[in-house]
């Protein structure tokens, strides 16, 4: 005689069956909720690498516009100095006798005498007048700044 397990041993696999679809849901559950987890971040990394590609290429562009400035300022220093150099070269060339002489024996032109002479004497301060023109320079002015500002929240949001 046996003293093992008296119980009576069930065989019915039904609840088992049920058992086993409810993991296989929970697994199938869990798989997808993990798929979608792996969309999610790569999504949100994607992101980041756009913006941040975005940020290095609008950065490379104001580098590149600051390397521009720079260099069209020294052009302009050059040109400047070279300007300078050419009027004073053309003032030292000039000489007022020759010129003098060339109006009086060629052109036939006199010095004026004294009673060719007028003399203004204004007593009023000096004045200033503004003419339509200024004011309307004016206006260009606030309206190209405006313009100035758009161009530059515009450019904050796209690469040129």
């Amino acid at each position: 005689m046996g003293y093992g397990n008296l119980a009576y041993a069930w065989e019915d696999d039904r609840y088992e069956n049920e058992i086993k679809a409810k993991r296989q849901k929970i697994r199938a559950e869990q798989k997808k909720k993990l798929a979608h987890n792996r969309v999610l971040v790569v999504c949100y990394v994607m992101m980041i690498i756009l913006s941040a590609i975005f940020m290095i290429a609008k950065n490379v562009a104001e580098y590149e516009s600051e390397l521009e400035i720079k260099s069209l300022q020294s052009q302009l220093a050059e040109l400047e100095s070279y300007t300078s150099q050419k009027i004073f070269e053309l003032e030292e060339n000039i000489d007022l006798t020759t010129v003098e002489q060339e109006a009086t024996n060629r052109l036939g032109m006199q010095r004026p005498t004294k009673d060719q002479t007028v003399y203004v004497n204004i007593k009023q301060e000096d004045v200033c007048e503004l003419t339509a023109d200024e004011v309307e320079s004016v206006k260009n002015r606030v309206a190209n700044a405006a313009e100035g500002i758009k161009q530059n929240v515009l450019g904050i949001f796209s690469l040129k």
